[in-house]
Protein backbone atom coordinates (compact mmCIF):
# COMPACT_ATOMS: atom_id res chain seq x y z
CA UNK A 1 0.00 0.00 0.00
CA UNK A 2 2.76 2.45 0.95
CA UNK A 3 4.81 1.57 -2.15
CA UNK A 4 1.86 2.32 -4.47
CA UNK A 5 1.32 5.72 -2.84
CA UNK A 6 4.99 6.65 -3.06
CA UNK A 7 5.26 5.50 -6.68
CA UNK A 8 2.37 7.78 -7.61
CA UNK A 9 3.92 10.72 -5.75
CA UNK A 10 7.32 10.01 -7.28
CA UNK A 11 5.80 10.02 -10.77
CA UNK A 12 4.05 13.32 -10.12
CA UNK A 13 7.24 14.85 -8.75
CA UNK A 14 9.38 13.63 -11.64
CA UNK A 15 6.79 14.95 -14.12
CA UNK A 16 6.87 18.39 -12.42
CA UNK A 17 10.68 18.38 -12.45
CA UNK A 18 10.69 17.50 -16.14
CA UNK A 19 8.30 20.37 -16.92
CA UNK A 20 10.46 22.75 -14.88
CA UNK A 21 13.60 21.60 -16.69
CA UNK A 22 11.86 22.01 -20.06
CA UNK A 23 10.86 25.57 -19.14
CA UNK A 24 14.38 26.42 -18.03
CA UNK A 25 15.89 25.00 -21.22
CA UNK A 26 13.43 26.91 -23.41
CA UNK A 27 14.14 30.15 -21.53
CA UNK A 28 17.91 29.77 -21.74
CA UNK A 29 17.69 28.94 -25.44
CA UNK A 30 15.59 32.00 -26.21
CA UNK A 31 17.75 34.21 -23.99
CA UNK A 32 20.97 33.07 -25.66
CA UNK A 33 19.47 33.58 -29.13
CA UNK A 34 18.34 37.12 -28.26
CA UNK A 35 21.70 37.94 -26.68
CA UNK A 36 23.62 36.61 -29.69
CA UNK A 37 21.48 38.70 -32.05
CA UNK A 38 22.08 41.87 -30.02
CA UNK A 39 25.80 41.23 -29.76
CA UNK A 40 26.08 40.61 -33.49
CA UNK A 41 24.47 43.96 -34.22
CA UNK A 42 26.44 45.93 -31.63
CA UNK A 43 29.89 44.46 -32.40
CA UNK A 44 29.67 45.71 -35.98
CA UNK A 45 29.26 49.28 -34.69
CA UNK A 46 32.50 49.26 -32.68
CA UNK A 47 34.86 51.70 -34.33
CA UNK A 48 37.69 53.84 -33.14
CA UNK A 49 36.84 57.43 -32.34
CA UNK A 50 38.57 59.75 -34.86
CA UNK A 51 38.81 62.40 -32.15
CA UNK A 52 41.13 60.12 -30.16
CA UNK A 53 43.57 60.02 -33.09
CA UNK A 54 43.36 63.79 -33.51
CA UNK A 55 44.03 64.35 -29.81
CA UNK A 56 47.00 61.98 -29.96
CA UNK A 57 48.62 63.86 -32.86
CA UNK A 58 47.86 67.28 -31.39
CA UNK A 59 49.45 66.24 -28.09
CA UNK A 60 52.58 65.14 -29.98
CA UNK A 61 52.71 68.41 -31.93
CA UNK A 62 52.33 70.34 -28.69
CA UNK A 63 55.19 68.42 -27.09
CA UNK A 64 57.41 69.13 -30.08
CA UNK A 65 56.60 72.83 -30.08
CA UNK A 66 56.82 73.18 -26.29
CA UNK A 67 60.42 71.89 -26.12
CA UNK A 68 62.63 74.25 -28.14
CA UNK A 69 65.78 72.28 -27.19
CA UNK A 70 64.69 69.17 -29.13
CA UNK A 71 66.80 68.64 -32.24
CA UNK A 72 65.38 67.92 -35.67
CA UNK A 73 67.27 64.65 -35.95
CA UNK A 74 65.61 63.24 -32.82
CA UNK A 75 62.19 64.39 -34.05
CA UNK A 76 62.57 62.59 -37.37
CA UNK A 77 64.17 59.49 -35.82
CA UNK A 78 61.18 58.59 -33.65
CA UNK A 79 58.12 57.58 -35.66
CA UNK A 80 54.92 58.35 -33.83
CA UNK A 81 51.87 56.10 -34.27
CA UNK A 82 48.54 56.37 -32.47
CA UNK A 83 47.72 53.49 -30.14
CA UNK A 84 45.81 50.54 -31.56
CA UNK A 85 42.05 50.58 -31.10
CA UNK A 86 40.59 48.37 -28.43
CA UNK A 87 36.93 48.50 -27.43
CA UNK A 88 36.07 49.63 -23.91
CA UNK A 89 35.75 46.89 -21.33
CA UNK A 90 32.53 48.16 -19.76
Amino acid sequence: MYIKMTEGEDEKMSHRWQKDADGILIFTGLFSAALAALLTVSVQDLKSNPQDTTVFYLANIYQLLADPNMSRASILATPVQPPDFSPPKS
